[in-house]
Parts: structure tokens; C-alpha cells; sequence
């Protein structure tokens, strides 16, 4: 089976997990599920990272407070829980699983299931499923050039149930007062590659510290 290069979304800051939207969806998602808990950075925190990046966040969207708004040089981004960008048509299953992760707390965790089409997986464009899942490992402590910062320990792992060769895990350091990530880093199996390279947070300013 060919390798599938799995796009790294929302400024890095995402789980390749939120990445197979590239293909185009083949599942049809359940009504809505209310999604609460969700901490957004306040609009106007910035991040600078070790990877040059500078990602610059808008607050909660005003009509869905469980979806983060990030600006970043490609433009402004949408993640749900502030760790996925979705695809319209897989977003109602997603919003459904993370119900149970938010709000984050350790032990929480979450499991999503649908099927996504992409040629790099099926030339034939079946519908290949997938299972995410995420887990909230504990609590730590992240040091910043200038502070130490409290934060979740999280983890993501995306496997396919049809090739089970690949299987893409990510950590995720989250900050508890803003809900910004601060770190990520991946590792993924023969069947499977990683795009991304880990990254740190070297500074987060708040606009209230400006």
C-alpha cells in the first residue's frame, strides 16, 4: 500500500489526526453534539515558536465557542477544540467524540470513527475507515524563555482500520490558562508518514501583559 503523507493542520498545531480531511469524506455526520469546556486563547495572545513560526490567535469564534480561531502567515484557521481543523462533513463526528474530552482533565479521552476517500490510500477511491483517538496523559510543567507555565500532558493517535501499518501518534503540551498549545511532537509507523517537526513555544504573550 502506498505511503500517505498526511498534511500537518492549523499551524502545526494540530494532530496530523485532523489532516485526512485532504480526502474527501465518505461519512455522513450525526446531529451535532454540544461541545463545552473548551478554552480558547484570549484574542490577541501570541506564540513564537522554536520552528520560526508566529501564531497569532482571535479568540473564540463568536457563534461556536468550542472552535479557537488561529491567524498565522497562510491566513485564519478554524480548530475545533483547539486541536483539529476539520472537514465540514466529518466535523459533526469529531465535535461528538471530543465531548467527552473536554472539559480536559486527566484520564479524559476521546474516540472517533469515519471514513475518508483519498487516492494515496484507495486508487480505486474506496472508502478507507480511520479511528482517532485522544487522551489527556496528566499534568506538567512547561518553561518558557521568560516563565514556567502549568499545562495538560495530551496524547493522539490516528490508525487505519484497514492498513494496520499505519498509525501516527502525537503529544501535545497544552497551557491550562489559555488553552494555546505549546508543544507537539510526532512519531509514526512504516505504513504511515509524519510531516511534521516537533516544535516548542518559546514565548506566549497575553494581550493583557502588553
Amino acid at each position: 500500500m502506498p505511503k500517505f503523507m498526511t498534511p500537518v493542520a492549523l499551524v502545526g498545531a494540530t494532530l496530523t489526526l485532523a489532516a485526512c480531511s485532504a480526502g474527501q469524506v465518505a461519512s455522513t455526520p450525526p446531529t451535532t453534539t454540544a461541545l463545552s469546556g473548551v478554552v480558547c486563547p484570549p484574542a490577541g495572545t501570541v506564540a513564537v515558536r522554536d520552528d520560526g513560526v508566529r501564531v497569532r490567535y482571535a479568540g473564540a469564534d463568536p457563534n461556536d465557542p468550542a472552535v479557537c480561531l488561529v491567524r498565522t502567515q497562510q491566513g485564519t484557521a478554524r480548530a475545533l477544540g483547539g486541536l483539529l481543523t476539520t472537514h465540514p462533513m466529518n466535523e459533526g463526528i469529531r465535535r461528538q467524540a471530543l465531548a467527552s474530552l473536554f472539559p480536559l482533565a486527566p484520564g479524559r479521552s476521546s474516540t472517533a470513527r469515519y471514513q475518508l476517500v483519498n487516492q494515496a490510500f484507495r486508487p480505486d477511491m474506496q472508502p478507507v475507515p480511520f479511528e482517532e483517538s485522544f487522551r489527556v496523559v496528566g499534568e506538567t510543567v512547561f518553561q518558557t524563555e521568560s516563565e514556567e507555565r502549568p499545562a495538560w500532558a495530551v496524547e493522539g493517535t490516528l490508525r487505519s482500520m484497514l492498513d494496520t501499518s499505519f498509525v501516527l501518534h502525537s503529544t501535545y503540551t497544552i497551557d491550562k490558562e489559555t488553552g494555546a498549545i505549546l508543544a507537539q511532537a510526532g512519531t509514526s509507523r512504516a505504513g504511515a508518514v509524519y510531516s511534521a517537526r516537533p516544535w516548542r513555544v518559546t514565548e506566549l504573550t497575553l494581550p493583557t501583559r502588553r
